[in-house]
């Protein structure tokens, strides 16, 4: 040891490439640790599944939209605060004359009697023309008002004739012209032309009618609860389609593993008959078999792996290798006895996602029926309160407050026809309820029909693998004397004979396991909130053997390697990860259909 080393300080290009490849060998161990640990299996990829898909994130945010339209509902409207102020500026008008002009015309008669008893008649016509003029003097403290007044008047009188006072009679006429002046002051208790300031500050609160804002909430929650249902009911599908693909993969890897395992049991045979027949241990002919490369398993893996790169793009998964197919393909079995059709029948009612999503759309549409038959009930739209304050020349002249309630009369809500349209749309949504209910229970009888039917099928198939494994190996026991060609012969028809047999079991298990995801697409939940497996009732080990697949002959072929004899060994382009145990099953199966002595002795 010491020598190398001195070796390797002698010789540091040599001691480099040493420490090279250890790092290389190191980050190679990683890698494979951390491919391991970055395996996806079937809870993996229903996770990406219900993350990446697009439906969902959408139905996500809608849920967080409802929430936050749930709180808007119980919010109030924003009360008003009203300021007003008005400013007000009067000048001192200029001094200005008013003038009117009068004229009239008056008759009057007369009749004077003297002392003595006699009597005097006249006959006056007065004619007035009067010119008044005033000129309004206007002040802070005073207004000055002075008038004129000019006034002409003619008067002619007639004095009639009266013989018994010897009064012949006669016309006089009289004129007369006046001027009058005056003057008036009229003094201000306050000036009438000051500054003037009005302000008011008014507070206004919209009161919300409780009925519709009862109403609205009840709408709001339901709306919540809708979009919590539609999300659910999309995530449901979206497990149930991954579940399916998953499924549909398992199915293909174990169709594949089959049909490696007839090629390779023809191929032994073949090489078989060959050697015996160059050794003259047989003398018929022999039917040559033409090696089809594989053929078969290829077109099986690329319909696997079309499967497979779907199933990645549906969850948003860039590298589909990562995929491990590892769990089981046979399901646990259900207690189909102990379990009422009632039942079932109640579960989907309450769980199945359409019927849930028409109960709420139908809360919804009641919420707003009775939001329309709240807007007929009077009620009071707002509450305002105001103060108010006036000012003139800079002095409080006047104050004022008052509140005021405002009322809606729902006039146009009477006569209008809202309320008739909610009805029709709870009814309506009662109707798809009913319609839905019944096809609900029709489905699920169904399935729960045709899962019975599978379970026959299944339990068939398990007796039939059980039954023809126990032949089998009685009957090669009782032919173990038969010339060797002979055996070999049979040897490879009880191998076609087995793989028929998984073949069938497969079919059978693949057939439950539809009928399963069927009953529990009709339930609407997952088939575990549902039913309690018995113990009685699981896949036994008697029905499928248990020990390892070795498909060529020791006994006329040399021993196998240790990498060929290996009972993990598959085809490069089939490795995974992990093993498929159905497929181990199957291949232990065949194993133990070989007597010993077939088996070449050490």
């Amino acid at each position: 040891m010491q020598s190398l080393k001195n070796k390797m300080m002698q010789h540091p290009l040599l001691f480099l490439i040493v420490l090279f490849g250890l790092l290389q060998i190191q980050n190679g161990r990683a890698e494979t640790e951390q491919e391991n640990a970055d395996d996806v299996g079937l809870s993996e990829l229903i996770a990406l599944g219900i993350k990446n898909n697009p439906r969902l994130i959408s139905l996500r945010g809608a849920i967080t939209i409802a929430e936050a339209q749930k709180k808007a509902a119980r919010d109030w409207p924003d009360p008003q605060i009203r300021f007003r102020k008005n400013w007000g500026s009067n000048e001192i008008p200029a001094p200005f004359t008013e003038t009117r002009t009068e004229s009239y015309t008056q008759q009057l008669s007369r009749t004077v009697i003297n002392e003595d008893g006699q009597e005097k008649k006249s006959i006056s016509e007065e004619t007035v023309n009067r010119n008044i003029s005033r000129t309004i003097t206007e002040g802070s403290d005073k207004t000055v008002i002075e008038e004129t007044i000019e006034e002409n008047s003619e008067e002619n009188i007639t004095i009639l004739p009266n013989p018994e006072i010897f009064e012949p009679g006669g016309t006089r006429t009289d004129a007369r012209e006046m001027i009058r002046n005056g003057t008036e002051t009229n003094f201000h208790d306050t000036n009438p032309f000051a500054d003037e300031e009005d302000t008011q500050l008014q507070f206004r609160l919209y009161v919300p009618h409780p009925g519709i804002r009862k109403a609205r909430l009840a709408r709001a929650e339901q709306e919540v609860k809708l979009a919590r249902a539609v999300a659910l009911n999309q995530e449901r599908d979206v497990v149930i389609k991954i579940r399916e693909e998953y499924e549909q993969l398992q199915y293909l890897k174990a169709q594949i593993e089959l049909l490696e395992l007839e090629e390779s049991a023809a191929k032994s045979y073949s090489e078989i008959q060959s050697k015996m027949l160059s050794n003259g241990l047989i003398t018929i002919d022999k039917i040559e078999y033409v090696e089809s490369g594989g053929l078969s398993v290829e077109g099986a893996q690329i319909e696997f792996n079309s499967q497979r790169d779907n199933l990645a793009a549906r969850v948003g998964l860039k590298n589909s290798q990562r995929i491990r197919i590892t769990d089981k393909l046979i399901s646990p079995s259900i207690d189909l006895d102990h379990t009422h059709l009632e039942y079932l029948i109640r579960m989907s009612l309450a769980n199945r996602g359409e019927l849930t999503t028409i109960r709420t759309k139908e809360k919804i549409a009641q919420s707003s029926l009775n939001e329309s038959r709240a807007k007929k009930i009077p009620w009071f739209d707002y509450v305002q309160a105001g103060v108010g304050r006036e000012e003139e020349g800079g002095q409080r002249t006047e104050e004022s407050w008052g509140i005021q309630l405002a009322m809606s009369v729902p006039l146009f809500s009477w006569l209008g026809h809202e309320s008739e349209v909610r009805k029709a749309a709870v009814a309506s949504y009662y109707s798809q309820k009913g319609a839905t209910q019944t096809i609900i229970t029709a489905e699920v009888v169904a399935s729960y029909e045709n899962l019975k039917r599978a379970k026959k099928y299944r339990d068939r198939a398990q007796k039939h693998a059980l039954a023809q494994k126990e032949y089998n190996t009685e009957f090669i026991e009782r032919i173990k004397n038969t010339e060797k060609h002979k055996l070999e012969k049979i040897r490879f028809e009880i191998a076609q004979n087995a793989t028929k047999t998984t073949q069938q079991r497969l079919a059978a298990e693949r057939t439950y396991n539809k009928a399963l995801l069927q009953l529990e697409k009709a339930l609407g939940t997952s088939l575990e909130k549902v039913f309690i497996a018995p113990a009685d009732d699981q896949v036994t080990e008697s029905a499928l053997p248990s020990k390892v697949l070795m498909i060529k002959n020791d006994a006329s072929d040399k021993r196998p390697s240790k990498k060929d004899a290996s009972p993990n060994r598959v085809d490069p382009r089939l490795q995974t990860k992990r093993k498929f145990p159905i497929v181990n099953k199957i291949r232990s199966g065949l194993r133990s259909l070989t007597p010993k002595i077939f088996r070449k002795k050490n």
